[in-house]
């Protein structure tokens, strides 16, 4: 993945995830989609932002009803 779309991406659920409101997805599209990202050689340069949106899903699958 090219940097600039890398990086993107990882703004993009950055600002999605902190303004989520549960159940608008399923936490496990969002657990997805990050750990994408944490597949590209890019992730390591940003291995913090990436485990700030781990925790973030965290988060929404302990607030979701079971």
């Amino acid at each position: 993945m090219h940097h600039h779309i890398f990086d993107s991406e990882l703004v993009h659920l950055e600002r999605v995830l902190a303004n989520v409101q549960r159940n608008a997805f399923r936490s496990t599209y969002w657990r997805d989609r990050v750990e994408q990202l944490s597949k590209y050689p890019e992730a390591d340069f940003y291995r913090q932002r990436i485990s700030r949106l781990t925790r973030l899903v965290a988060e929404l699958d302990a607030e979701s009803p079971r």
